[in-house]
């Protein structure tokens, strides 16, 4: 497990483990993108970097940003 996902769960290992799998639901997608966003952070890229990457563009930012704000406690 990543440890920003870690970090992003606060240190609870059971939400980092649900973080987890809510991103490989994203690997079934209907964006491109998005798919692709998902198995990056799964193999360790940061997910508050690609929030800001111009690569994923505004789709993904987005995506991500709302992700992260589902996250309890956590601050992107």
């Amino acid at each position: 497990m990543s440890d920003e996902i870690l970090d992003i769960a606060h240190g609870d290992v059971r939400l980092a483990a649900e973080i987890r799998e809510l991103l490989r639901s994203l690997l079934d997608h209907q964006s491109v993108k998005v798919r692709e966003m998902a198995r990056d952070a799964l193999d360790g890229a940061s997910l508050r970097q690609m929030a800001t990457s111009s690569v994923y563009g505004d789709e993904i930012g987005a995506d991500i940003e709302t992700f992260l704000e589902q996250v309890p406690g956590d601050d992107p």
